[in-house]
Formats: structure tokens, sequence, C-alpha cells
């Protein structure tokens, strides 16, 4: 790292308005706070320690798009002690492209008000890399009116920093951790027959189970892992050592990926539990602590909630060498790889073991 990096790191995001907001402010956030998740809703659990203490320090309000409206309203009502915490800043479509100039016009309003604007950067492109041209400009224009740009660790700084053209000395960078994620870890096959008998499926309990699982889409590398496993499986591995679960809703969008992965899984049905659902978060116990290993096979990714519940559950983790992964490589229970065959070579090791164990 740099020697001239110069950031903030706080152990959670109250510090953070601490250092910079006097007590008794309104935070705005967007997107909404989601406070009917408490167990695994990001914005609930980075917000948590507000929400959960009376009388709180700051007081939150969620806005949604409508809601952009009140923003000039907030700003001149609470002024000197009204912030605004905004999180994700992509869009998907030419509809949503266009609402971005009418909310920089308030983000600028914020900025030329002297209202302070926090800018959490989760993602340095679309996951779908589509209009990265329109996504650069716009996230170089919000971290220019930002305050404080937050980011989960030290390890995605220099990157972050490159993309957004904001030094590394600038006094702008505040490193909040990802929050943990509260683990309720059930017994292996107590899980693995509630999933079985909820979803009717038929998971193995004597094989090692991969979980892929949250949004399906295409940056995830979910049809690309399917390929690359009934490759091992046709070079020999067999459904008693291995099995794999892929668990989450489909993204909107991502329909025709989705139903390609269902018609590559109908090559070797046996070896996988495809579960396309919303999970509440009652069942997230029993799909975290049925599996052995969390699989990520992602194209591409700066920070990931996916990985933090994997670890919050102390399960072990398959992911690529990019991004927040690579910022645990020290971890015990992270294996990286780079590529295609460095993944493979990972699952037949595995195999191995496995069949190993199971006729010493």
């Amino acid at each position: 790292m740099n020697l001239s990096t110069s950031y903030t790191h706080f152990e959670n995001i109250t510090e953070c308005y601490e250092d910079m907001l006097p007590h008794g402010s309104l935070v705005l956030v967007f997107p909404p706070i989601r406070e009917k998740f408490p167990k695994t809703d990001y914005l609930y659990l980075l917000y948590s320690d507000l929400l959960e203490q009376s009388p709180a320090p700051y007081s939150l309000k969620s806005i949604n798009a409508l809601k952009h409206l009140l923003l000039p309203f907030l700003a001149l009502r609470h002024r000197g002690k009204v912030a605004l915490h905004y999180h994700w800043l992509e869009f998907q479509d030419l509809k949503s492209l266009l609402a971005f100039p009418y909310k920089l016009l308030w983000f600028s309003l914020f900025s030329a008000l002297g209202t302070p604007i926090i800018w959490t950067v989760h993602n340095l492109e679309p996951h779908d890399r589509k209009w990265l041209g329109p996504h650069r400009w716009l996230h170089r224009s919000m971290a220019k009116r930002a305050q404080r740009l937050h980011i989960h660790s030290e390890a995605l700084l220099e990157r972050t920093s490159n993309y957004l053209d904001i030094p590394l000395d600038s006094s702008k960078w505040c490193v909040v951790p990802h929050p943990s994620f509260p683990a309720d870890i059930k017994d292996r096959s107590t899980a693995i027959d509630e999933l079985n008998r909820r979803y009717s499926c038929t998971i193995p309990e004597d094989a090692t189970i991969l979980l892929l699982f949250g949004n399906i889409s295409a940056y995830k590398g979910i049809l690309e892992f399917v390929e690359l496993f009934i490759e091992a499986v046709e070079a020999g591995i067999s459904r008693d050592t291995m099995h794999v679960i892929i668990a989450g809703p489909v993204k909107k969008g991502q329909e025709t990926y989705h139903q390609q992965i269902t018609t590559a899984i109908t090559q070797l049905p046996q070896y996988f539990s495809h579960l396309p659902h919303f999970f509440p978060e009652e069942e997230y116990p029993f799909l975290l602590s049925a599996s052995d290993y969390c699989l990520f096979n992602y194209q591409n990714i700066h920070s990931s909630g996916g990985l933090m519940m994997a670890l919050s559950y102390s399960r072990k983790v398959i992911a690529p060498d990019i991004g927040i992964f690579s910022s645990h490589r020290n971890d015990s229970r992270v294996q990286l790889f780079t590529g295609k065959d460095e993944l493979r070579q990972i699952i037949d090791r595995l195999h191995s073991s496995t069949h190993s164990t199971r006729h010493e």
C-alpha cells in the first residue's frame, strides 16, 4: 500500500458519523432499510447499533426513489444537522439511467448547501458490465460531491481510488467493516432433512455439499460452474461424494440465464438441488448449516455480503482471487482460485479427500 495512503478506520457506522456530524443529526438513507429482515438485510445490520438503542445519537430516515423529491426540503429544514448516506449507485436500463440527472441535481444541491454526503462504494462497475462509461462518469461525479467515501476493507482502497480518481491521501476515505450476520447454526443432518422436507429435494447427507446462494445472475458464474462440475462428474466424481445446492431467487432480467442453468442441470439432476426461491430469514440457518462449502464463481466483484454470511456461519469458502475475496487469502477457511483450471483442481481435491475418507 502506498505510504501516502490516508484513511480513517471505524468499528461501526456510528463512529463514522461521530467524526463528521453533531449528535442529533438526521441521516437520510437510500435505499430504504428493510427493518422486517433484521438478520439478513445488509442495511439493517449496518445501522443496527442506531436502530436498536434508545435514545440513539442519530436518527435515520429511509428514502425511496420518490422521496428524493423531499431532499431539498429536508436539507433546508434540518440544515446543519442532516446528512445523506447513499449506497448502491447504478442503473440497469435506459429508464433508470434517465433518473440519474435528476438525482445528481439534488446531490449538487446538498453539496452547495454544505450538507454532508456519505457514499458506501459497494461496486466499482455494474455486475452485468453494461453502460460502463456512464457508470464511471456517475461514480466519479458522486465521489467528488461526497464528503466521505465508505469502503469495507483497506484492501479495496487502492483499486477504488484508481477507479474514482480520488487520491489515496484524501480525507474522504473511511473504512467501516462489513457487518457480520447473526448465525444460528443447526445440526448438519437436521438442516439437510429440513431442506429435503421443505423443498422436496434429495440432498444426500453423506456427500460433501457445495452451496451457491443468493440472487441468480450471470456475473456469479453459476452456469459456468455447473458445466465445470458436470465435466468433473463425467471424469469420475460420484454422487455419494459431492452434491451442489443452487439457492436463491432469479434476478430481474436474468430469466434466460436461469433457464440455461436449469437446462444444464437436467443432464445430471441427481447431483444438484436447484432451489430458485426467495428464502425467508428463518430458512437461512438450514441452508447454510446443511452445506460444507460456500462456493463463489463470481466473474467481477468488489464487496460481497454472501462471503460475510458464509464466514459468520463458519462455512469454508471457495472463491476467485478478486475483490474482497482476495483480502481473505490468509484465512484458513478460504480457498482462492484463479481461473477455471484452478477451480477444477480444488473440486478434484475435495472429491479425492472425501473418497479417501470414506474408504479408510
